[in-house]
């Protein structure tokens, strides 16, 4: 959050973009992969504000296919998000996990590492169908979490886990905004200014923080080989739960990988939650 992904030619941002610090922070490939870059490559962007999770290629072949996944959608990500006020969950829109899984999002929860969401659990998830400048967008999102606040819309603060089937501008943003009534905290352009200015101070609440694909190589002809050749046991293997054989993509490699939120979600909902028992 704060740093611009990659900057346009006279935008101003000079080399201060997280694709001109990826050749100082990223692990080269090893000697003779096919292919490398120039320099690694993002595949996709995080608005300025968002923090977390953002693929990176370092190959050409990875690059064409993690672009390829982003424009079939076979992408997963889950954002989760910090609104203000109580969105409401009408029963029209609502939808079952099943639903859920079957639009393509990721079920699974991705903050506590020691629940999942299945098919057959019974909680539910809102679904928003709101097509953005006349092109389709998609996202299912439940609550998780209700905090009080002095500065909030009818007294609470909702922290959030989105899943965006499509990757609209602003979607996450406009979507909670316009569709629940409900923007994000921190959210200068979308939260309509007034009484919300006051809850501005520590930034956009809108976390990256789970992304699940296929591998790019792992699912070629010579990765998959490659990957049959390594031991079951081996870290290389599994990546310590990073990588898995998926059962309902034809046995293909998937990476899944997450990340915590940041602490400023959670001090932040427990400050405000704190401050409106003390002064109720």
């Amino acid at each position: 959050a704060g740093v611009v992904v990659y900057s346009h030619r006279n935008a101003g941002h000079g080399t201060m973009t997280i694709r001109s610090a990826l050749p100082f922070v990223i692990k080269p490939p090893s000697k003779g992969t096919y292919a490398v870059l120039r320099r690694p490559q993002t595949v996709h962007r995080l608005d300025k504000p968002t923090s977390g999770l953002l693929l990176v290629a370092k190959t050409k072949p990875a690059m064409t296919d993690m672009a390829r996944q982003f424009v079939e959608r076979k992408v997963k990500k889950t954002y989760h998000a910090i609104v203000n006020g109580i969105p409401d969950e009408p029963k029209q829109t609502s939808i079952t996990p099943a639903d859920a899984k079957n639009i393509g999002v990721d079920i699974n929860c991705s903050i506590d590492d020691t629940t999942e969401t299945n098919e057959n659990d019974e909680s539910q998830w809102q679904l928003i169908d709101f097509t953005l400048e006349e092109k389709e967008a998609v996202s299912v999102w439940k609550a998780i979490q209700y905090s009080k606040s002095l500065k909030a819309n009818n007294g609470y603060l909702t922290l959030v886990e989105v899943k965006p089937k499509t990757g609209r501008y602003h979607q996450i943003r406009r979507h909670m905004a316009w569709v629940c009534e409900c923007p994000l905290v921190g959210d200068s352009e979308y939260d309509g200014g007034g009484d919300a200015m006051s809850l501005r101070g520590r930034g956009l609440m809108l976390c990256s923080n789970k992304v699940e694909l296929e591998h790019p190589y792992y699912n070629t002809e010579i990765g998959r080989r490659e990957w049959n050749a390594l031991k079951e046991d081996s870290i290389e293997k599994y990546a310590n739960g990073m990588l898995y054989l998926s059962k309902e993509n034809d046995d293909k490699v998937m990476v899944s990988a997450a990340i915590p939120l940041p602490d400023k979600f959670y001090n932040f909902l427990a400050h405000e939650e704190k401050r409106a028992e003390l002064l109720q």
